[in-house]
């Protein structure tokens, strides 16, 4: 494992471990898991994960200035289903322009996976920082198949992370459903 990959995990364990209890410094740590993260998966051969990592590093600036401190007692929210499934067939559009791309200029050793990897982790994170409570079910799925997808590239270190995300996933939307807002 390189040592690159190695520091990444462990910010990315800090990332997700302050986001479920909510606390805004979960963003400083995202950004630089994601920073270090852009250069892993660039040489892992997963060019759409890469580019995601640099979007996920504005997304954590965003997220750190959406969660101010006086919008930390926000109660987070639910989507209705049909928000859902219009941010599903975004995903399903998105994918299908993307992976035919990445794989015609052979930029990715696994467009679709890393296309629809890519395009549901954005939404995801979206709906994590607008506290969006089912943002941890997109992230359940989300892991568990890039853990699989990281694992096939030789990251074993980064699956087994996003294993445990998918893990972690679970126990966010608890927490976060115990907070909820009434709808």
């Amino acid at each position: 494992m390189e040592p690159a990959e190695l520091t990444a995990v462990a910010f990315g364990v800090l990332y997700i471990l302050l986001a479920i209890r909510e606390h805004r410094a979960c963003w400083i740590a995202g950004g630089i898991s994601t920073a270090i993260y852009a250069g892993v998966f660039y040489n892992a051969g997963l060019p759409l994960q890469a580019a995601l990592q640099v979007v996920y590093v504005a997304m954590s600036v965003y997220g750190w200035l959406a969660w101010k401190p006086d919008s930390a007692a926000a109660a987070p929210r639910s989507w209705p289903v049909t928000r859902h499934l219009a941010a599903l067939l975004g995903v399903v559009f998105a994918t299908a322009l993307t992976a035919p791309l990445a794989a015609h200029f052979a930029l990715a050793v696994a467009p679709v996976a890393d296309s629809l990897g890519t395009w549901a982790s954005l939404v995801a994170t979206w709906m994590l920082a607008r506290r969006i409570a089912d943002n941890w079910l997109w992230w359940i799925a989300i892991d568990a198949g890039l853990a699989a997808l990281f694992a096939s590239q030789g990251l074993a270190m980064t699956g087994a992370l996003y294993f445990a995300y998918a893990l972690l996933a679970v126990a966010g939307l608890r927490s976060w459903r115990k907070r909820r807002a009434p709808s």
